[in-house]
């Protein structure tokens, strides 16, 4: 791996925590900065096209007061990539809280991103796909 692959594969890193960050604390606007302005994020069956959707949604679901949200990610395997675009899958642990006196739940989610660069040259996702592949109650 070349210093360049290195240094793309550290930022696509990060936006994978950044992400699960934001969404963990319902940071909407953050979170949504982490696309490109006509990025795509497919989540629950739904389609969010546009830093807007994609902020209102993750505001929405942090809106329940009680409600508490960890996100885990690990297996990232980069399946394509080049100067200014990647594709990449992971697993993301979901863990949540939707109140005091109910049981977590625990998803397993694949995720299947496409990352590109923005115009200052910083990589962003471009489309992010999370499917629920198992749900848990703990």
């Amino acid at each position: 791996m070349d210093d360049r692959q290195y240094k793309d594969t550290q930022a696509i890193e990060q936006l994978l925590s950044s992400f699960a960050w934001h969404a963990d604390r319902g940071e909407g606007e953050m979170l949504s900065q982490l696309f490109l302005p006509d990025g795509v994020l497919f989540v629950g069956g739904q389609e969010h096209r546009g830093r807007k959707p994609i902020a209102d949604d993750c505001c929405l679901r942090a809106a329940a007061p009680q409600r508490k949200t960890r996100h885990v990610w690990s297996n990232l395997r980069i399946v394509s990539a080049d100067e200014n675009h990647m594709v990449t899958t992971a697993i993301q642990l979901t863990y949540e809280q939707p109140g005091a006196d109910q049981p977590t739940q625990l998803r397993i989610n694949d995720m299947f991103d496409e990352f590109a660069k923005d115009a200052d040259g910083a990589w962003r996702f471009s489309q992010r796909t999370i499917r629920r592949e198992l749900a848990l109650t703990l």
